[in-house]
């Protein structure tokens, strides 16, 4: 809430009474909706079931924990090599060649979109300032 604004009537009293607060009911939009009675969610029906069903992600499993693990922040580089091979049990050289490589799959930027696109930015910089 902003500064100098105080809250509604009914919300501060209720505070002070100790009272639950209650939905307010909405208001019809129109008249032709205050006469509609309201809607029923229709019966669901089960899903047919596929004969073979497809993975969620194309990616491997150590190509998911990848990408989770460079979507972390790092304060200090020295941090993140030690992590790389404590947690993932590569080299750091392994483990950047695998992400180069992994960058441009188009399953890694569905998974994780927003750190593929930091990374190509990041390698798309380095070749231009070749």
């Amino acid at each position: 809430m902003p500064p100098g604004q105080r809250p509604a009537e009914s919300v501060s009293r209720a505070r002070q009474g100790g009272e639950e607060l209650l939905p307010v009911p909405r208001p019809a939009r129109g008249p032709h909706e205050a006469s509609r009675p309201a809607r029923e969610a229709p019966p669901k029906q089960a899903a047919p079931q596929r004969e073979s069903r497809e993975p969620e992600s194309k990616l491997s499993a150590l190509e998911s924990r990848l990408l989770a693990f460079e979507a972390r922040w790092w304060r200090a580089s020295g941090a993140k090599t030690q992590a790389i091979s404590d947690e993932l049990e590569l080299s750091p050289e392994r483990y950047y060649q695998h992400l180069a490589r992994l960058i441009d799959h188009p399953e890694a930027a569905a998974e994780q979109p927003a750190v593929v696109r930091r990374l190509r930015a990041a390698r798309d910089q380095r070749r231009a300032e070749r």
